[in-house]
Parts: structure tokens; C-alpha cells; sequence
């Protein structure tokens, strides 16, 4: 079934299938902070977006659709390093916390620092599923 698909195809196939894994994940984790903070939802919008223009641009593979592939991912790895900052939070100040926060900051899972570089992860393999194909040397 694979045969009729080339290795870029491939490599889009996987990186839409990653897409979709961290779209679902994503949901699981963030389920809790959605009512709190509205950039919690910016991992969904961009795993969506993969998903969808990552099927067309299989299906389809136009010039055009692969260069606008090739931007939602350039913009993925962009979020990746953004969502490491907002998962590292330095600049938090802990002095001024009601005995109410202090509670909820106990219950609150820890963030994982690699979660938000997954991005990333999965935007170089769609980067290298789009480069154009090079002529192999021939030694005879």
C-alpha cells in the first residue's frame, strides 16, 4: 500500500500522524487549564492545522501546498520554544500567594519541559519530508 507513496510523502504521513497524537495528548493535559488561560489552546489550533494541511498536502502535493506546509511548520517549531518558556515560567514570583493559590499550586501537576519541543520534533521531520529530492552520485 505504501509502494505508491514516496519517502517525502511518508515522512508527511508521519508528521500528520504526530500532529494528531499531540493534538489528542494535548487535550488530555490541558484539559484542566482551558477555562484558566486561553494560550492553552494555541497547541490545538497548530496540531489541527497539521492535521488538516497535512492531508491535503499528501493527497494533493502541489507546490503550493507544500510551501504553506513548509510555513506551519517553520511557525510549529516557533511554538514549541514558546510553549517551553510558558512550561518553564522563570519569572514567576511565589511571595505574594494566597493560602488558596499555594493550594492549588500543590494539586497542580508538574509541566513537562520536553512536552512543548514534541512541536518542534515533529516540524523537522515534516521539514526534511519536504525538501525537494537530490540526485544521487553515481560512482562507476
Amino acid at each position: 500500500m505504501l509502494k505508491q507513496f514516496s519517502l517525502n510523502k511518508i515522512l508527511i504521513l508521519v508528521t500528520t500522524f504526530g500532529f494528531t497524537f499531540l493534538l489528542l495528548d494535548t487535550i488530555i493535559e490541558h484539559w484542566p487549564i482551558f477555562e484558566q488561560e486561553l494560550i492553552a489552546f494555541v497547541p490545538l489550533v497548530f496540531s489541527f492545522a497539521g492535521i488538516v494541511l497535512g492531508v491535503f498536502t499528501v493527497v494533493m502535493w502541489k507546490e503550493k501546498l507544500i510551501y504553506w506546509f513548509q510555513i506551519l511548520l517553520v511557525i510549529s517549531i516557533l511554538v514549541g520554544v514558546a510553549g517551553l518558556y510558558f512550561h518553564v515560567e522563570p519569572f514567576e514570583e511565589e511571595t505574594n500567594l494566597t493560602a488558596e493559590e499555594i493550594e492549588h499550586e500543590a494539586n497542580e501537576k508538574e509541566k513537562p519541559l520536553l512536552a512543548p519541543l514534541s512541536f518542534a520534533g515533529i516540524a523537522v521531520i515534516g521539514l526534511l519530508g519536504t525538501l525537494r529530492k537530490w540526485e544521487a552520485e553515481v560512482i562507476n
